[in-house]
């Protein structure tokens, strides 16, 4: 079948679709990726490819979007949408002109579904689809595909690096050694991967070392590549895979890596590992600086001195800190977020990388809000770049602007006490332009050239407007 494969921009650029498009074209199919902002006649475009399906992008964060494309692309052609918010919200089908939604991994479940529809069989029978019938949403139980990773095709990355070549020009790319976590955390999509699967996949699937090296060189054989990204949530968990890698990766490889990981695997020995492999920058999860807002209400079972642990051990190696922060969560006070601030400012963080709390479908945080007698905003009220404090208790202006303060306190070590009287008392439009320095922050840590940076950050968009993907659903 020819396959259309339509998202907004390339800044949502997806492992989970490359990889599932390496598996489709294994089998025989024809692919093309459709990014509206980068074409000049997007529905043109679409048309002349004379596709037989199109594989839509929904995703949290990006319903207004979904919803004025499917108005664009013709209605003729079957609609199948993919991501995020067609895994974990039954009724997006209600408000989409689409045909079915698909749940579960991708590569699981489109190559069942093009298989189907290729045959004129019943889509009711592919694992994970979503239809509605009598306007209601319908959806087919669950079933997990190949457990294994390893035998799977490469990854399309074509898809995105020839039709738009500069990102096939940047060179930061990202890549996964595999999927899964050891935690559930309440704000994660894991755990609600983990029960609709009923246990039939493992928490973790690794891919091997020779694996990853095979992925790495795949690219850097028809791409530039100065810097690699590890994008698993959980990256490295095994001793004895990390010991692999710290021998084959500087020898086979030897471009510095950055990746994210749990303080709870930073082990005295994995942080040596990490350093002798080639890692420039290591991401942690703080999420929060109030250790019981962390454990008792987000499901993070992660104390504050496993964190302090973790980032002394990584500047003790000479790997640079990143971490992750989340602000305004469901009861969470102002005073408790600034203690989010404190915190990274006594690990020394090099990059702090921050959010506001927003209640996806089916989400803890959304729970979290309706028990507390306030009801979450409609998912179409989340717009592309547009980050507020959905969850703030208060004033969310006063989160708003602590999120924009937050990195520049963090690098000049600004009170905490200044950066409360400034939120408290100031106007939200006043702190835009620190935009730019969050940007700044960004195209540091990655470790490209500025001018290689500046070319992508024209042309890909702002990371803000970056929709809610995840490593296995774009």
């Amino acid at each position: 079948m020819r396959v259309a494969i339509v998202q907004a921009a390339a800044v949502d650029e997806s492992l989970a679709l490359a990889e599932a498009g390496g598996v489709l074209r294994a089998a025989g199919h024809e692919l093309r990726l459709f990014l509206q902002a980068h074409e000049r006649d997007f529905v043109g475009a679409v048309e002349g490819f004379r596709p037989d399906v199109l594989v839509v992008q929904a995703a949290f964060m990006a319903e207004p979007w979904l919803a004025a494309a499917l108005a664009l692309l013709p209605r003729q052609i079957p609609r199948v949408l993919v991501g995020t918010a067609a895994t974990f919200d039954d009724s997006l089908l209600q408000r989409m002109d689409a045909d079915v939604a698909l749940q579960g991994e991708l590569d699981d479940t489109l190559p069942l579904l093009l298989d189907v529809l290729s045959a004129g069989g019943d889509v009711a029978t592919v694992p994970g689809v979503v239809r509605l019938v009598d306007g209601e949403p319908v959806v087919t139980p669950w079933t997990s595909g190949p457990p294994d990773l390893e035998p799977r095709a490469l990854p399309a990355r074509d898809l995105y690096f020839d039709r738009y070549r500069f990102l096939g020009r940047f060179p930061w790319k990202r890549f996964q050694t595999g999927r899964g976590c050891v935690h559930s955390c309440g704000f994660c999509y894991l755990p609600g991967l983990r029960e609709a699967y009923g246990g039939s996949k493992a928490n973790v699937r690794r891919k091997s070392v020779g694996r990853v090296i095979q992925e790495i060189e795949a690219v850097r054989s028809r791409w530039p590549l100065r810097r690699v990204h590890f994008a698993d949530d959980l990256f490295a968990p095994s001793r004895a895979w990390l010991e692999e890698l710290a021998d084959r990766y500087p020898r086979e490889i030897g471009i510095p890596f950055s990746a994210n990981t749990s303080p709870e695997t930073v082990t005295e020995a994995n942080a040596k590992l990490l350093a002798r492999a080639g890692a420039r920058v290591i991401g942690i999860g703080l999420e929060t600086g109030s250790e019981r807002n962390r454990t008792e209400s987000l499901g993070r079972p992660t104390k504050d001195d496993a964190i302090r642990r973790a980032a002394s051990r990584l500047k003790a190696e000479g790997i640079q800190l990143l971490t992750f922060n989340m602000l305004a969560n469901p009861g969470e006070s102002f005073d408790e977020s600034l203690s989010t601030l404190s915190l990274n400012q006594e690990l020394g963080t090099d990059f702090p990388r921050v959010n506001l709390a927003y209640p996806t479908e089916g989400s803890l945080l959304q729970r979290l809000m309706r028990e507390a007698g306030r009801e979450p905003p409609p998912p179409d009220a989340f717009s592309r770049g547009e980050w507020r404090a959905w969850c703030a208790e208060g004033d969310p202006a006063q989160f708003e602007i602590l999120q924009r303060l937050f990195r520049l306190s963090v690098r000049w070590g600004v009170p905490p006490s200044v950066v409360s009287h400034l939120a408290r008392r100031g106007r939200r439009s006043l702190f835009q332009p620190l935009g730019f320095y969050d940007a700044w922050v960004e195209f540091r840590w990655s470790g490209v050239g500025l001018l290689d940076a500046a070319r992508y950050a024209a042309r890909a968009g702002k990371p803000n407007r970056r929709v809610t993907y995840h490593e296995s659903l774009p």
